[in-house]
């Protein structure tokens, strides 16, 4: 495809004044929609009770997804006149099987297979459109066009690991919002300089609606939520964005000042947490022979909190992480080769999973120190 002859979405019309609307629209939007929903979430009894697991020690209101669906559901639904190749249906059919699948998790803790199933489907949907196949890696690591049965594999692996990447790091307050908006943010960016005005407009929706939902989540007396309703929502998303970035034409990157071929490497580095999150756990459940979907107290956040940290510094922490890992690879990219940036970025892994290790080394010894001096006053006094 000639790209001085056609990339569809690119909509020259719209512009930064239609995105402000946008956002400031999704935004009150949310605000007012939230407060309602918490409102018959406690009045039906359909809350998050405490467990051994948990940090409230009361019901709180689950559902705040809710919110986020129905904003993206308007966005798609008045995007299409910026939608040229028509791909705001399936869009809709899409979110539309990921929210009920995570709506009924919520409402009735559905089997981790029926779960994945709803997630597979609703993820199928989406590969029957080019726009959401990693179609090339744009020469990196030496591959460029990838076969089409590798394509819809990788895409569908891809999607699906996200969107439970962005399901597990929703265990404190506040750090699956901040993460999403961090993810859309860069996303915005690069969608506005490339004029992709239809896919910018959803990434908009995203940041606009997420920090909506911060104000009640940070809240004492009007906490709320978002349960699997909203974390598999905002996980499928910023996948298909990501998975669109990996579609776009080799020479729109142009207007990026960066080498498409390193493009992988952004978009893992703008990931950073979940892809991070969802590797560790599964190489630690595969290690102790647990099952994939036992939940536990091994994540980034557990170990951060369990350090001393409250949730909201633990989010804004884990997210200030997230965000200059972004923000190095961005630069990193326009000034190094693929394999100087691969080092850089596997680099940075490595620090960040040394850390981890040692936080989580120094607890553990803390909480021992701590049960032997409890023994130690229990035997003498």
């Amino acid at each position: 495809m000639n790209y001085t002859n056609a990339i569809p979405e690119r909509i020259s019309e719209a512009g930064l004044g239609y995105m402000i609307f946008l956002f400031f629209g999704v935004f009150l939007l949310s605000l007012f929609l939230i407060p309602k929903i918490r409102a018959v979430a406690l009045k039906s009894n359909h809350s998050d009770a405490p467990d051994h697991r948990s940090s409230h020690s009361s019901p709180v209101a689950t559902f705040g997804g809710i919110t986020f669906f129905i904003s993206y559901l308007l966005v798609l639904f008045f995007g299409q006149t910026i939608d040229d190749t028509h791909t705001s249906l399936t869009l809709i059919v899409s979110l539309s099987i990921i929210f009920l699948t995570g709506f009924l998790d919520d409402l009735k803790n559905l089997s981790p297979r029926i779960k994945f199933l709803g997630q597979f489907v609703g993820v199928a949907i989406l590969m029957f459109r080019p726009e959401f196949r990693i179609l090339s890696l744009h020469g990196f690591m030496g591959v460029f066009e990838i076969p089409l049965y590798v394509s819809i594999g990788g895409s569908l692996f891809f999607l699906l690991g996200l969107i439970n990447a962005f399901n597990l790091i929703d265990g404190i307050d506040g750090l699956t919002g901040i993460t999403g908006i961090i993810v859309a943010s860069f996303y915005s960016y690069m969608l506005y300089q490339l004029e992709y005005y239809f896919y910018l407009s959803i990434s908009v929706a995203t940041i606009g609606t997420l920090l909506a939902f911060l104000r009640f989540n940070f809240s004492v007396s009007k906490k709320i939520f978002m349960g699997d309703t909203g974390s598999l929502v905002i996980g499928l998303v910023l996948g298909l964005l990501t998975l669109k970035f990996m579609a776009i034409e080799y020479a729109a990157y142009s207007v990026l000042s960066f080498n498409p071929r390193q493009l992988p490497l952004f978009l893992v580095g703008v990931l950073f947490v979940p892809i991070l999150d969802i590797l560790r756990v599964m190489f630690l459940r595969s290690v102790k022979g647990v099952s994939m979907f036992k939940p536990d107290r091994n994540h980034i956040h557990h170990i951060v909190i369990d350090f001393g940290l409250s949730h909201r510094k633990a989010s804004c922490f884990i997210g200030a992480v997230n965000f200059t890992v972004a923000l190095i690879m961005y630069v990193v990219i326009q000034n190094f080769s693929v394999i100087q940036s691969s080092c850089i970025l596997l680099f940075m892994f490595l620090i960040a999973i040394l850390l981890l290790f040692l936080m989580n080394k120094n607890t553990a010894s803390l909480k021992l120190k701590s049960k032997i001096k409890q023994s130690m006053l229990k035997m003498f006094f």
